[in-house]
């Protein structure tokens, strides 16, 4: 099979590997496509993701696809169902003198069935990071862009629904990214006051008004905290940090209102400073919301089938798979939303 994968010099190439097969309590999937994560991809190509440091790896964790073949013990999935996050190479095993970075951007891959693990005895994928994220699909009334869009929303949901009651509140959230946009979505729709938007493209600024932003504002502007609380009446209630910057944060914490709440999703960029929570006053406080996205993407895919979510304002861009090094420059050029690399 075909296969993405980073090399020990961090560059892109494109491979043949070995099929994988599946064990007794495994099933072999057809991947049609992946979705390109602009924070983890980026940083396991730089070589900067803290979590991955074995290359050459086989990349790609948004993938969806079609069950082809069922090992003899598997229960939850048949051939023929849609499933999440299939893994080339499952994470922490080798094959091919490849390393796992999930490998998703492959043609095969392998989801495991935990549950029928579990009904047998053995125990060891009761709580498997991956093996969790491998759930088939209510596919009917979602096409492919869907399918994969739904994975970086439901990781989105999953954190928003940690957050503080937010009927009635005045929301502020820094990053037009897919998280960003995602998570602005989610505040207006539990009944958020206002929601204010920050970012530096005005082309993404423009899709935020699309997708829920009642106001969107450049921080480039040296007067966006006046403005913040003008528009607020003194202060927003809830600033949710989606772009990873720590000194950005600092800055908004003077967007808050008194006893406000700051929620982090962004992850710094390497090397920034690391928040310091001396600089919470007045009450304020700040929150990391953990993302379980398998728990949400039953309910995304609701929400995107009942025409709530504006899945073509979010999934941008989709190319073939021998088109990669254009994807992925098309994405470091910031004029993607989101994009998926298409397999099948």
């Amino acid at each position: 099979m075909k296969g993405l994968i980073v090399t020990a010099q961090h560059q892109l190439e494109l491979v043949t590997l070995s099929d994988p097969r599946p064990g007794p309590f495994e099933a072999l999937v057809r991947i049609h496509a992946c979705g390109i994560c602009a924070t983890t991809d980026r940083e396991l190509i730089r070589g900067t993701q803290p979590y991955n440091k074995a290359y050459p790896c086989l990349l790609g964790h948004e993938g969806v696809g079609q069950v082809v073949e069922v090992g003899a013990r598997v229960q939850s999935f048949r051939v023929g169902d849609w499933v999440t996050r299939p893994a080339g190479i499952h994470p922490g095993e080798t094959r091919d003198g490849l390393a796992s970075a999930w490998g998703g951007f492959a043609e095969l891959g392998l989801v495991r069935d935990r549950l029928a693990m579990s009904a047998a005895g053995d125990h060891s994928a009761d709580q498997d990071y991956v093996a969790q994220r491998q759930n088939r699909i209510a596919a009917e009334g979602l096409d492919v862009a869907s399918m994969v869009l739904a994975i970086s929303l439901a990781e989105t949901a999953s954190w928003a629904w940690q957050l503080p009651p937010l009927g009635g509140a005045a929301v502020c959230v820094a990053g037009t990214g897919i998280a960003g946009l995602s998570i602005a979505l989610w505040a207006k729709l539990a009944g958020a006051r206002s929601v204010i938007v920050l970012g530096r493209r005005a082309e993404r600024l423009h899709v935020a008004r699309q997708v829920a932003a009642d106001y969107a504002l450049d921080t480039s502007d040296p007067d966006w905290v006046t403005q913040v609380r003008d528009l607020t009446g003194g202060g927003a209630g809830l600033f949710c940090e989606a772009v990873g910057s720590t000194a950005l944060l600092r800055t908004a914490l003077t967007a808050l209102r008194p006893g406000g709440v700051a929620a982090i999703y962004g992850v710094p960029a390497h090397g920034d400073q690391p928040f310091d929570s001396a600089c919470l006053t007045e009450g304020r406080t700040v929150i990391t919301p953990e993302a379980r996205d398998h728990l949400a993407y039953a309910g995304v895919c609701d929400l995107i089938r009942r025409g709530v979510v504006p899945v073509r304002a979010l999934m941008t861009h989709r190319w073939p798979l021998q088109d990669f090094a254009r994807a992925f420059a098309e994405v470091a050029g910031g004029g993607v939303v989101k994009g998926r690399l298409e397999l099948v």
